[in-house]
């Protein structure tokens, strides 16, 4: 073997190596976005916990709490209070702008109407940053199959209104303008001034 052949093969060798190393560390990574790793941000987020379900008229899926503890089945009992269920992604421009209002509603409503998020498509890390970055205190469950939203739409924003007794009544697609077209949902579909 010449030796322009002998340093082709071994630059070949090595790059496979390099992309072979590369590749592992690459299916790792999820793997560090679970466990002890994300204790820290879920502490900071420090969101309110999961309900233990939501609606009979969700789809029947169990789904990780972003703030920790145990699954979700959002096809279960409904909480006892009208819950908005948002759909939302970190990535999301018009899920970012909308965040505010939420921020705002969760506060002013407190006790009379409960809040789940459903993170999609978010690694759960960049989920607990955006969390707290935007004072999200209401708790999420992580749908990284995007089951919740493929039923309602085609892309976040999808915030559901669902009533006390666990119905959907109102499903609205696209972000919420503005806390003044909050209150008027909440109105119409809870019997709700807030």
């Amino acid at each position: 073997m010449t030796r322009a052949r002998t340093v082709g093969l071994a630059v070949t060798v090595a790059v496979t190596a390099a992309a072979v190393a590369a590749t592992a560390l690459l299916v790792r990574a999820p793997a560090q976005d679970k466990g002890d790793v994300l204790a820290p941000l879920r502490a900071q987020a420090a969101l309110h916990p999961c309900p233990t379900g939501v609606s009979s008229d969700l789809p029947d899926l169990t789904l990780a709490c972003l703030g920790g503890g145990p699954p979700v089945a959002l096809h279960g009992p409904p909480t006892g209070l009208p819950t908005l269920v948002n759909v939302y992604g970190s990535w999301c421009v018009p899920c970012q702008k909308e965040m505010p209002i939420l921020a705002a509603f969760a506060k002013a409503s407190a006790g009379r109407v409960a809040l789940l998020g459903v993170d999609t498509e978010d690694p759960q890390r960049l989920a607990l940053l955006f969390a707290k970055d935007v004072g999200q205190t209401w708790n999420a469950v992580v749908d990284d199959d995007k089951a919740v939203l493929r039923r309602y739409a085609s892309g976040p924003p999808v915030t559901l209104f669902v009533d006390a007794a666990g119905e959907v009544v109102h499903v609205k697609v696209g972000p919420i303008a503005d806390a003044r077209e909050l209150r008027s949902l909440t109105r119409r579909y809870f019997g709700l001034s807030v």
